[in-house]
């Protein structure tokens, strides 16, 4: 199959890890290329003259693989879709990552500048499929008037190649001088949990904070940085309360690989996931992963095998240390294995096979 992927940009973030992984997926059958140099643009007056201009961008062969293209954060680019989706000489698959109508205020303002914002969005044609990242959004495209024989689940694909790899290099050396020179603390000589994740609301990471301060002789790593007022208050609590905990030091390497050979464990306590990559990634190197349970998007990995009993709905420290003290290497072996099987790059390829059988 020729496939084109569709999205804003390839800037560092979630949907262009899922761009990326998609491809290493089906490059070895099919003929993959990228078009994502659009960029965001809600400006009404601009509106006709950009979808004449992204409609001649956009391909007349093959599948056109859509990322959020509905989103609201360039509606002349969700209209140019809409457009080439009624001339029918394109299959098309538009993948929802996330809704507009959904805590996304400025985007679903840009589209409620269109009058017919909605049938934009959501529409229903012969060459066009609908694909969501777990059940429960499947249910809500549904709920938007998609019939349900045109949505299909595909989960985000997990690098296994990459995740399950050997890692020989030791982060924390690197750990401890970042600490140093950003006034946190850490101590090399002493385990940490990882968590993956931004510093944002919706991941929740004061909980992340919370627990570690309640749990003597361990450390919390979170990977990632951002600049806004609830980071701000997290960092200046960290410091102040002298927590050993280190934020945004997965900027220093080039890859997450070192951080999750050396985390003791996974921790994720998000409240909110579009689809919980967290929740994944570390049984592959054979860590157990821990934290709290997101009902609405580990249903389907609990549905295909994964072992999620230990997961909380409410955070107990001590319970949480108990866990960690004697992990189950059962626990582990057998969740890696359901990673490996549902959700790796041949899993995924054999999901896309299903979408276009004869594309």
């Amino acid at each position: 199959m020729n496939i084109v992927m569709l999205h804003y940009h390839l800037r560092p973030g979630g949907v262009t890890t899922v761009i990326r992984n998609a491809q290493r997926a089906l490059a070895p059958q099919h003929d993959v290329r990228v078009l994502a140099d659009f960029g965001y643009d809600d400006n009404p007056r601009t509106f006709q003259r950009r979808v004449r201009e992204y409609l001649r961008r956009l391909p007349r062969a093959g599948i056109l693989h859509t990322h959020n293209v509905g989103l609201g954060k360039n509606p002349a680019l969700t209209y140019a879709v809409k457009r080439l989706a009624e001339t029918g000489c394109v299959k098309i698959i538009n993948q929802v990552h996330d809704f507009p109508e959904e805590n996304r205020p400025a985007q679903l303002r840009a589209l409620r500048q269109h009058a017919d914002w909605q049938a934009m969005c959501y529409y229903d044609r012969p060459n066009v499929r609908w694909a969501t990242l777990t059940t429960t959004d499947a249910d809500k495209l549904a709920a938007r008037g998609i019939p349900r024989g045109t949505i299909c689940v595909l989960p985000n694909p997990v690098d296994d190649k990459f995740f399950a790899q050997p890692c020989r290099v030791d982060p924390r050396p690197v750990i401890a001088e970042y600490a140093r020179a950003h006034g946190y603390r850490f101590d090399p000589d002493k385990p940490f949990l990882l968590s993956p994740m931004k510093v944002m609301e919706r991941k929740n990471n004061a909980e992340a904070v919370a627990l570690i301060a309640q749990m003597p002789g361990w450390q919390l790593v979170i990977s990632l940085d951002s600049k806004c007022e609830y980071s701000a208050q997290l960092k200046r609590r960290v410091r102040r309360e002298r927590l050993p905990v280190v934020i945004g030091v997965g900027e220093a390497f080039e890859n997450p690989l070192p951080l999750f050979h050396a985390a003791a464990a996974i921790l994720t306590t998000a409240t909110q996931e579009g689809f919980g990559y967290a929740f994944l990634e570390g049984w592959l190197g054979s860590k157990l992963v821990v934290g709290r349970d997101i009902p609405e998007v580990t249903r389907d990995f609990t549905a295909a095998g994964l072992d999620l009993r230990h997961l909380y709905r409410e955070p107990d420290a001590a319970a949480l240390a108990r866990l960690l003290a004697q992990p189950s290497r059962q626990l582990i072996a057998h969740n890696r294995q359901v990673v490996l099987r549902q959700y790796s790059l041949a899993a995924y390829a054999r999901r896309y096979a299903a979408l276009w059988p004869r594309a």
